[in-house]
């Protein structure tokens, strides 16, 4: 790009010389957005579902664990006259991930005296399902401060709908290589027992099938620490449209639809 531009010039100005490189530079961006588009690993998941047979209209929370981080969306899935949006209303990347267990584990050890300080102790530990009063201590640490970030995730979502009452009618979709029953579902879990609620309630989980166009189905236990990969998979023409938190408004106070309480009827005579 550069030398076609500079071609037939013997000499050229410091000034000149930079304003060609400016204009190559976002001529090379705009190649580079119109070739390759780049979206949040949150949602790469999300497109996967999407394509998925267990996937209905309604608003859900996504939570994906790795190795490093739990990643969270509060998201709307709509799907009318042969069309389909995901909406989403939060997203959040919490440093919660399945190595801090270890960590933490490792932390807890020295703290009393123990001298089970290696993390690749803790690892093998953990990986193998063996039951320790100091991994058990790393699990519920981690299941408390899940559910206080998994609060504010809801919390944040909610302020963007006009209708309050619909987070009462939400499910979550588990996924990741290092998702687990305890910690991971029952800190998220917890958080819908808060005060975020007006009564606790509890979710449907909504299970994430693996995709109808995997070559090898017999590898399928591999699939939940490939979905990301796979929702990353997609082109920008192949991909449900949607639109990000930031696109989404919060509603003005009038907006917001108000429930009316029911007026009770006057007592009669009798009953005064």
């Amino acid at each position: 790009m550069i030398s076609d531009l500079l071609a037939g010039h013997f000499q050229i100005a410091l000034r000149e010389l930079i304003g060609l490189l400016n204009n190559a530079c976002k001529f090379d961006s705009s190649l580079m957005k119109n070739s390759c588009f780049i979206y949040p690993e949150v949602s790469a998941n999300v497109q996967g579902f999407v394509r998925s047979r267990v996937s209905a209209p309604g608003i859900y929370l996504f939570s994906d664990t790795g190795a490093g981080s739990v990643d969270q969306s509060v998201f709307i899935f709509l799907r009318e006259n042969q069309r389909e949006l995901l909406s989403y209303l939060h997203g959040s990347v919490l440093p919660l991930g399945s190595s801090h267990i270890e960590q933490i584990a490792a932390r807890i050890a020295a703290d009393r005296g123990d001298n089970r300080q290696s993390l690749e102790y803790w690892r093998i530990k953990k990986e193998s399902g063996e039951s320790d009063p100091i991994l058990e201590s790393a699990k519920n640490e981690i299941a408390w401060k899940l559910c206080q970030g998994t609060e504010t995730t809801l919390a944040h979502a909610r302020r963007k709908l006009y209708v309050r009452d619909q987070l009462f009618q939400i499910r979550i979709i588990f996924g990741g290589g290092g998702h687990c029953k305890h910690p991971y579902e029952t800190g998220t879990m917890r958080s819908f027992q808060g005060r975020l609620f007006t009564r606790p309630i509890k979710p449907d989980i909504v299970g994430l099938p693996s995709p109808n166009d995997l070559e090898k189905p017999f590898q399928q236990n591999w699939f939940k620490r490939l979905s990301v990969a796979y929702g990353l998979s997609f082109i920008k023409a192949e991909l449900t449209p949607f639109k990000y938190p930031q696109e989404n408004e919060k509603p003005e106070p009038q907006e917001i639809w108000q429930p009316k309480k029911a007026l009770s009827d006057a007592p009669t005579k009798d009953q005064c």
